[in-house]
């Protein structure tokens, strides 16, 4: 998926998406009150690929309701991290494509 479509997928669901420079990681996604926002450090990323999937990320844990506080056992944590990129590697590699790249040996 494009990035750009990440970002069309996030306006429809109505989350905000906020430059914020953010300490040791490239994003994070909060959902308040029924307030969904996603904020990105864009001057972390190299490539619009760290973007895309760091966007993606974070749509999965609005996609996935992988959510956390911040005082949750790590286990939990790691678990909700891991829906959200099992969303991203979905939408970001889709089933087919992943099918010929194996068959084709990439």
């Amino acid at each position: 998926m494009e990035l750009n479509k990440l970002y069309d997928l996030a306006e429809k669901e109505n989350i905000k998406i906020y430059d914020w420079q953010i300490e040791d990681c490239n994003g994070i996604y909060l959902n308040y009150d029924k307030i969904n926002a996603i904020a990105l450090d864009y001057d972390q990323f190299g490539t619009y690929v760290e973007e895309k999937c760091t966007l993606a990320e974070e749509l999965g844990h609005y996609y996935y309701d992988a959510t956390y506080s911040l005082n949750a056992d790590i286990t939990y944590i790691n678990k909700q991290e891991y829906r959200a990129k099992k969303w991203a590697y979905y939408i970001l590699i889709p089933y087919e494509d992943l099918k010929l790249a194996i068959k084709n040996r990439y």
